[in-house]
């Protein structure tokens, strides 16, 4: 056999072909970033939106009926002792403000519920900046994970995932609401009744009045 013939034979070398398991290992590879960048992307869109709705959900919704369970509490404790006032002549009224003034200082107790008021807004709208910056810390990563994936050309379910999320946000909202009304409201608190026996029972206790 000639040198010619020969010379296919002598170029051939393993290391000048691609094994099909290389190019395999290389597929999978890029199917595996795919996925992972596309549960990524669904993970931190879902935070995001669920973050978004917990956070005006309970700031613009249960933290007002928070307020009014509470004041509506103590409306129902203080209305028996308002209608015992009504039945009062202004002379047994007097008699009642001359011991009071000595203990009550009327002007205080509403220069100090008035100062309370305010640094209570004041707190409150420091937690809603707090929860506002958990929201911004979490969509900086989607925006970044987005990004990377924009700038290097990958395909995920764009579409998928966007109608997923809202998908299910929508109806975590709706279940969460009907939850709320239906079982977390009607939830009977410590009743009128309860906080005025505990307010006797410690009066009684530590001052030695109504025995």
């Amino acid at each position: 056999m000639s040198d010619e013939e020969l010379t296919p034979f002598l170029e051939w070398h393993p290391d000048n072909i691609t094994p099909k398991t290389d190019t395999l290992h290389i597929k999978n590879q890029w199917v595996y970033k795919i996925y992972a960048l596309e549960t990524c992307v669904k993970l931190l869109l879902h935070i995001t939106l669920i973050s978004i709705f917990e956070t005006l959900f309970y700031f613009l919704y249960i933290s007002s009926l928070e307020n009014n369970g509470i004041e509506w509490t103590i409306n129902e404790f203080t209305n028996e002792m308002v209608k015992g006032c009504e039945s009062m002549t202004p002379e047994q009224i007097q008699k009642i403000n001359s011991i009071l003034e000595k203990y009550i200082n009327m002007s205080s107790v509403v220069r100090e519920g008035d100062s309370q008021e305010s640094l209570r807004i004041v707190y409150n709208n420091i937690i809603l900046n707090h929860a506002w910056t958990y929201i911004g810390v979490v969509f900086a990563l989607f925006f970044t994970v987005s990004t990377y994936i924009k700038c290097n050309s990958i395909k995920i379910r764009w579409m998928s995932i966007i109608f997923e999320n809202i998908a299910m946000v929508t109806m975590l909202g709706l279940y969460e609401l009907v939850f709320f009304n239906t079982i977390i409201y009607p939830y009977q608190p410590i009743s009128k009744d309860e906080i005025e026996r505990n307010t006797m029972q410690t009066l009684n206790q530590m001052c030695g009045i109504l025995k």
